[in-house]
């Protein structure tokens, strides 16, 4: 039986650039109460006219999907110099019984998009975000909506969003199959689930979720010590370090004289043995928001999310100095709210741990 379509439209008259930009590819995030939600970036003729003037479409914005706590995914679009256009908050709750979603647009969390302002040139135009929420909708599973973002009356043309739920992944639909390339190391994923993680053997931070985070690379923030980012294998144009091994369950590594034991309750990795792993220091890191909000009761791993596609560490990672007073830095406070909270995440590239170029 084919899916149910259905049409959310919410319209925005906001004039951006019309140039090209990197092609978006489908992102899919899970739902936390069950089921997937797929997001893919477009760009249409809103103007046919328009069409035989400039020859072709600018492509789809640069875009992530990111989940955070409250059933809330943050839905963020970059120009093709990173620099923050537009989001949006998708509010979406599955029932799986019913096999069936309630969604709603919100406007983007205000502290985060302060936040995403921040360094950006003042736009010509303040508004980046709905100026108020829709009323919630329920859907079929498999139906899919289109929202309209953006627009460019001159070039006529509107960006917008293809949104798709599901409680099977498998009929969200797959992106363009990629180029082939050799097998490598890089390919092979890492998962963190259900953490433990101990500096010089005292237990500095625990964490539960059921889905927990997998890709090819894994970050780690830690308060007062900034974000590690784990690779099986070196990367040009970046400092990573081989001062790390993984092995099924444990990834363990020593920065600034310090050693850190981050324990996962299922494999990270699936291979058998112990492997050297590759760490890139950050010292400088602060979190884009959340580093001193209090987690839910069973949710980790969700608006790390973030951080891991918008913070900048365009500069390789400094070299090993101890502070300015001689010493280490000052141990990790445990203490609720003084120093913030753990935080992780995962990824495929490093270009996802970056601004977009």
């Amino acid at each position: 039986m084919r899916s149910r379509s259905v049409l959310l439209v919410i319209p925005l008259l906001f004039t951006i650039a019309a140039s090209p930009r990197p092609a978006n590819a489908q992102e899919t995030v899970s739902v936390p109460q069950g089921g997937f939600v797929s997001f893919v970036n477009r760009s249409e003729w809103i103007d046919l006219r328009q069409a035989f003037r400039f020859g072709q479409l600018p492509a789809p914005l640069g875009a992530q999907a990111l989940s955070d706590t409250d059933q809330t995914i943050h839905r963020i679009l970059r120009d093709r110099d990173g620099r923050f256009v537009f989001g949006y908050d998708l509010w979406i709750l599955g029932d799986r019984t019913a096999k069936q979603f309630k969604i709603a647009i919100r406007p983007l969390d205000s502290q985060l998009q302060e936040n995403l302002r921040a360094g950006d040139a003042p736009a010509a135009e303040s508004l980046n975000s709905f100026p108020k929420p829709t009323e919630p909708q329920t859907l079929n599973d498999g139906s899919e909506f289109s929202v309209d973002l953006l627009i460019n009356k001159n070039a006529g043309v509107k960006f917008i969003d293809v949104v798709k739920v599901s409680f099977d992944r498998s009929s969200l639909g797959e992106p363009p199959v990629p180029r082939a390339r050799d097998f490598s190391a890089d390919a092979v994923a890492m998962e963190m689930k259900d953490y433990s993680l101990f500096l010089n053997d005292e237990l500095i931070g625990t964490g539960k979720s059921k889905t927990g985070t997998t890709g090819t690379l894994l970050w780690l923030y830690v308060p007062q010590r900034g974000r590690f980012i784990f690779s099986l294998v070196p990367r040009a144009d970046f400092a990573f370090e081989k001062v790390g091994t993984v092995s099924p369950n444990k990834i363990e590594f020593s920065i600034r004289g310090e050693h850190y034991q981050w324990l996962s309750s299922s494999p990270i990795l699936r291979e058998e043995g112990s492997w050297n792993l590759w760490v890139l220091y950050d010292p400088t890191y602060v979190p884009l928001i959340g580093a001193t909000m209090t987690p839910p009761p069973h949710e980790k791993g969700t608006i790390e999310k973030l951080d891991e596609k918008y913070h900048s560490i365009w500069q390789p990672s400094p070299p090993r100095t101890r502070t300015q007073h001689g010493g280490l830095p000052p141990p990790v406070s445990r203490q609720k709210g003084a120093g913030g909270k753990v935080m992780y995440g995962a990824a495929d590239r490093m270009e996802n741990l970056l601004p977009l170029n």
